[in-house]
């Protein structure tokens, strides 16, 4: 999980200097001046909740495709995997074909290859399936990925800040709010309240993902 972790390092130290320059526009300390502080500002704020968003998708993908990278590597088969990690494979393996419309024949043929592939031990490979992350990730997303794994963890948003992120950036991505609207009743306060809920449930959910990477505990043997 170096990879990850390094990634929410990077991602942070953004979002805290960024959260910096927002204070000092706010504040007019004088580093920054534009010819509409207020404005300005606003869309600073929107930009904030994107730059949260795009921390809790980068790295809970991330952290999946390390795991995932561990399996492959550790050449692991089909009766030496826990049943969550057996079900997301062979779901994906089925799932791509309901995807392409396929027809009987296809799925017969599929069946037979997800067969052959359990009873000659061949390793597995999880693969990522993008569309499912997109946009779509809150506390109750990632809690319910994380137990589809079988990964513990210790996380909470009490407060629905991931909700409230993961909302912000749909309505800016889809256009149902402008920069200098969507966030224009969120205080700097309010703002670093989320900030750090946030910050603070990716960290413990990647521990999580980091222990259970360490421990191979997608593995029979170290569940």
């Amino acid at each position: 999980m170096n990879s990850t972790l390094l990634l929410y390092e990077d991602r942070v130290s953004e979002i805290e200097f960024y959260f910096s320059i927002m204070f000092d526009v706010e504040n007019r300390s004088g580093k920054i001046q534009t010819l509409d502080n207020q404005r300005f500002q606003r869309i600073l704020k929107s930009n904030l909740l994107l730059m949260l968003y795009n921390l809790v998708e980068a790295c809970v993908v991330s952290g999946l495709m390390e795991i995932y990278e561990g399996v492959q590597n550790s050449q692991t088969s089909y009766k030496d995997l826990i049943d969550e990690v057996r079900i997301i494979w062979s779901n994906h393996e089925i799932g791509q074909l309901y995807l392409s419309g396929a027809g009987r024949k296809a799925y017969e043929g599929k069946v037979q290859d997800i067969i052959s592939q359990v009873l000659l031990n061949q390793p597995l490979i999880l693969q990522r399936e993008t569309r499912r992350f997109s946009g779509n990730l809150d506390a109750r997303a990632i809690k319910e990925l994380c137990d589809k794994h079988r990964i513990r963890y210790v996380a909470s948003d009490d407060s629905g800040c991931l909700k409230t992120v993961k909302e912000k950036r749909n309505n800016l991505a889809h256009g149902d709010e402008s920069f200098g609207d969507c966030a224009r009743d969120m205080t700097l306060i309010d703002l670093e309240h989320i900030k750090d809920e946030v910050v603070k449930f990716i960290k413990d959910i990647l521990d999580g993902m980091k222990v259970y990477s360490d421990n191979k505990r997608y593995l029979l043997q170290n569940a």
